[in-house]
């Protein structure tokens, strides 16, 4: 790590010793070639995986071709003129692409907010079903991990499966059923005078406006 990003060094190791007592924790990397769990190539391919997820994203729509049909619902159904079909067509793949980006906008301020507090970003999906483990503060002490998500429906079958008989604890920001933010529930009490969702647009603002 300290020849990709110097400034992750100390991140990385936090994750690798975390891995190297827990390895079932640990996710396994994909393809023909892919090096096996905790081999020296396996951590090497894996620094690069926790530096590049660190990247900047940008925003973007969706690239599959939408089904004409829609067009057609819009406008037998719901009444829309022709004539503004493809310009909402084009809006809502827009707002699809903005949804996409809200989860790891998301992970990105919480980072901002714990890291410097001691926890550590699983950036890269180095750890199964979980964002953010913090080590323990002293010798016995199990590590704490945490699972974000942006909705409370926002997570599939299969992460949750992983997460059943483990100690890995979820929290989400929003509901899909009433309007509102989860941030008084969140579950490091310390950090929760820290993070709010006013702190949480200003972080997203901040963010996107750097990168035009």
């Amino acid at each position: 790590m300290n020849q990709i990003n110097p400034s992750l060094v100390e991140q990385y190791v936090g994750i690798i010793n975390f891995l190297a007592s827990h390895p079932a924790a640990a996710s396994g990397m994909r393809g023909k070639n892919a090096p096996s769990l905790g081999s020296v190539d396996y951590i090497s391919r894996q620094a690069h995986n926790f530096a590049a997820s660190r990247n900047p994203r940008v925003p973007k729509p969706p690239e599959t071709v939408p089904d004409e049909m829609v067009s057609v619902i819009l406008v037998s159904y719901f009444d829309i003129d022709k004539a503004d079909v493809e310009r909402i067509k084009w809006e809502h793949a827009l707002s699809m692409g903005a949804e996409n980006l809200i989860g790891d906008l998301l992970e990105r301020y919480l980072a901002s907010v714990m890291e410097p507090k001691g926890w550590l970003w699983c950036s890269g999906a180095l750890v199964k079903a979980v964002d953010f483990i913090e080590p323990p503060s002293t010798s016995g002490e199990p590590w704490r991990l945490l699972q974000v998500k942006n909705r409370d429906n926002s997570e599939n079958s299969s992460s949750s499966a992983i997460r059943l008989g483990t100690t890995i604890e979820k929290w989400h920001r929003t509901f899909s059923r009433r309007v509102g933010s989860n941030w008084e529930a969140f579950p490091d009490v310390s950090l929760r005078k820290e993070l709010s969702e006013s702190a949480f647009k200003k972080y997203v603002k901040d963010y996107l406006g750097g990168l035009k």
